[in-house]
């Protein structure tokens, strides 16, 4: 029997109860896919024996359907594609993993190769697959420190699963080969991502010699626009968003979207967009920029100044963490999966996937029809965040959430879109993180295995294995989101 849990304002979690189960996955999918049939505005987003429902209003008949969705047999799990990965097994780890598995460098590949596993849950960076179960020989735990930098398509093994990285990144997975001719993620590709969970993969040994060239370099940029902002000094980290992507989360692919929605649909309002309108996000610091054509900008929501071809125009810093620029019109980069957000970590939206530099230059669209008006905003940053109790509080000590929320924590310098650390008490824990993954909502607030809390942001990992201790309600993003580093937070439960 399934547990229904709230995760959230908006989310239901359902453990399923299967972390031991033989066919974990297949149930999974089975109660997944029943699911997306019954709720189908909804976000359904599958993890290790559990199934998250997003973007849904709280009411008994949907944790009715949730609980019935329990009961659904495997037999009734989707049959999903065979992948057939050519790979190059020659990772800086094969060695040191065959020799603490006692096994040999060719038997690590023939077990790895010899086995047909199946994409239980698609998470942690856009395209990354968790494919299972591996050979039980070749089970073995993450590095003890993870890699700053693995390469895109390395193949690595952690627990019982074994992954593709679709992007370089850091990472702390056993890397054993190289996947050859991948394109795991393309976001202009239909579908953009190659693994769906269900899909069945199976692993091909080739040797070096057959690996493909090198890829076609990439088309030109077409023509600078007529009208538009030059950027002429930024911000690390600055980039373009909108209102963020929807309808993806169950493909790994986090909303992305304004750090503080509320700075971000002000600005727009005044200038006469809609509230979801592309505009400039700039963190901590200052963005100068020369006008191409007449424009009409506001930071913030403040009164919009109306800049002749030409002018130049800076952007001070403020006493709130991120500001935003809008530009009557909008930013008018190419939409990419329904959104202009940038997603850095994916190289996707905004311009070329990539933080704004100097000499940049942003597109501006046609003159809106509405009418600028006001700002409604909200100034500075409210004492306590409300949050919600985290689907997991019975991983956690008796009185771990209590202690959360009777601590003052300081905003670290580590944050980034991705999430928030926070600074100040470590949070009791109790037992060793070696749960399943499962999947991760914005404003989750996850703690580390030293007690650190991260409370993520727009850009989050789909998927996690730390224990949710908490979740900060949606009108609370934009108060954590203006804190500066060093700046003081405390947490309230909501009524």
């Amino acid at each position: 029997m399934g547990r229904v849990l709230h995760y959230g304002q908006d989310a239901f979690y359902l453990d399923l109860g299967l972390e031991e189960a033989p066919d974990r996955a297949a149930r999974t999918h089975a109660a997944a896919a029943w699911l997306r049939a019954r709720l189908p505005e909804a976000d359904v987003v599958v993890g290790g024996g559990v199934v998250v429902v997003a973007n849904v209003p709280r009411s008994a008949d949907v944790e009715a359907t949730l609980a019935a969705a329990a009961e659904v047999s495997a037999e009734q799990a989707p049959s999903g594609r065979l992948h057939v990965i050519r790979a190059i097994y020659d990772g800086p780890d094969l060695e040191s993993v065959a020799s603490a598995l006692g096994l040999g460098v060719e038997e690590v590949i023939a077990r790895h190769t010899g086995r047909e596993v199946v994409v239980e849950l698609v998470g942690f960076l856009p395209g990354f697959g968790y494919l299972g179960p591996i050979d039980p020989a070749l089970v073995m735990p993450r590095r003890p420190s993870p890699r700053p930098s693995v390469p895109a398509g390395s193949i690595g093994i952690a627990g019982a699963f074994t992954g593709i990285y679709p992007f370089s990144s850091p990472g702390g997975w056993n890397l054993i080969a190289r996947g050859m001719g991948l394109s795991l993620f393309d976001p202009a590709r239909e579908p953009a991502i190659l693994f769906a969970p269900g899909d069945r993969v199976r692993f091909e040994q080739i040797a070096a010699d057959e690996a493909p060239g090198p890829a076609p370099a990439p088309a030109l940029p077409a023509e600078e626009p007529p009208r538009g902002l030059v950027v002429l000094s930024v911000q690390p980290g600055t980039t373009v968003q909108d209102a963020g992507r929807r309808g993806w989360l169950a493909r790994g692919i986090p909303p992305s979207g304004p750090l503080d929605p509320e700075a971000h649909a002000a600005a727009n309002e005044a200038v006469g967009n809609a509230p979801s309108a592309a505009a400039i996000e700039v963190p901590l610091g200052s963005l100068a920029v020369r006008a191409r054509g007449e424009l009409l900008v506001s930071v913030d929501g403040d009164a919009p100044v109306r800049l002749a071809d030409g002018e130049e125009w800076k952007v001070a810093p403020g006493p709130q963490a991120v500001r935003y620029v809008a530009v009557r019109g909008g930013i008018d980069v190419p939409a990419v999966l329904g959104s202009r957000a940038t997603l850095l970590v994916a190289r996707m939206g905004g311009l070329g996937g990539r933080a704004l530099r100097a000499k940049d230059v942003l597109p501006v669209g046609a003159e809106a029809e509405r009418e600028s008006k006001a700002a409604q905003r909200r100034e500075g940053a409210e004492n306590a965040l409300v949050v919600d109790p985290g689907p997991h509080v019975d991983r956690f000590p008796e009185g771990a959430l209590e202690a959360f929320l009777a601590s003052t924590f300081r905003v670290s310098r580590l944050g980034d879109r991705v999430g928030v650390r926070l600074e100040g008490t470590k949070i009791p824990r109790d037992r060793p993180d070696l749960a399943l993954p499962v999947p991760m909502l914005r404003g989750a607030v996850q703690v580390s295995t030293d007690g650190t809390p991260i409370v993520f942001g727009p850009d989050h990992p789909t998927t996690g294995g730390y224990p949710v201790l908490a979740v900060v309600r949606r009108d609370a993003w934009g108060a954590l989101a203006r804190r500066r580093p060093g700046d003081e937070v405390r947490f309230v439960r909501g009524a």
